[in-house]
């Protein structure tokens, strides 16, 4: 008795082409939406990058405004436009051990 030869399905390999296509799609898909994601950060990053250095230069100002505001000279300044009385005893000036 002769055996027959087992013949492979024609359908297996449409199915197996069909997944290998659709992992081929998801693949440039997924590095076309990659690339989108990166082309639009760096469209966000150039729009606030004015924004972010007029912050940085307003921080700046207030920074050097406070500092002159907090001057020892300043403070005694506005103490005799309000005819403060002077103390009796010595200022002992006490800093935060934390900054």
């Amino acid at each position: 008795m002769k055996y027959q030869k087992a013949m492979p399905s024609k359908k297996l390999p449409l199915f197996a082409y069909l997944i290998l296509v659709f992992y081929i799609f998801i693949f440039f898909m997924s590095a076309w939406f990659s690339s989108y994601q990166s082309r639009i950060a760096l469209e966000i990053r150039q729009d606030f990058k004015p924004r972010k250095n007029q912050l940085v230069s307003e921080i700046s100002k207030l920074q050097a405004e406070e500092a002159e505001l907090t001057t020892m000279g300043y403070i005694h300044k506005v103490v005799k436009e309000l005819q403060m009385v002077q103390p009796s005893e010595p200022i002992q000036i006490l800093r935060d051990k934390q900054q």
